[in-house]
């Protein structure tokens, strides 16, 4: 059996919300919301995302803005910009990459 996953195209431009019950890679540009709870939204290298997001991972090696929430761990790879608010579990920030907005790195309830 093949995991699925969508991908958004270098190409593809969106303006609003989208809701994925699989993982999401974004190679394009989205400005909106995404919703992708329980899944993993990758924002690949060219990609450009403006969107309140909720997903349990993100691995971001373009650009993100915007405020995340309900991540279990977030990746910000080397020459990756994120600009906003993190409310997360984990994040890791490669030699590279770039934060600038506030992080509130909240433990599950035991």
């Amino acid at each position: 059996m093949t995991s699925a996953y969508a991908v958004l195209g270098q190409q593809v431009v969106i303006t609003g919300e989208i809701r994925s019950r699989e993982p999401l890679t974004i190679e394009g540009e989205l400005e909106g919301t995404i919703d992708v709870s329980g899944h993993r939204l990758t924002v690949a290298a060219g990609g450009k995302v403006r969107a309140s997001v909720k997903a349990k991972e993100i691995d971001v090696h373009g650009s993100l803005q915007g405020n995340v929430e309900g991540a279990d761990i977030i990746y910000i790879r080397a020459g990756a910009q994120f600009l906003g608010d993190i409310r997360a579990h984990g994040i890791v920030i490669e030699d590279g990459g770039f934060l600038r907005g506030s992080v509130d790195l909240s433990r599950p309830l035991a």
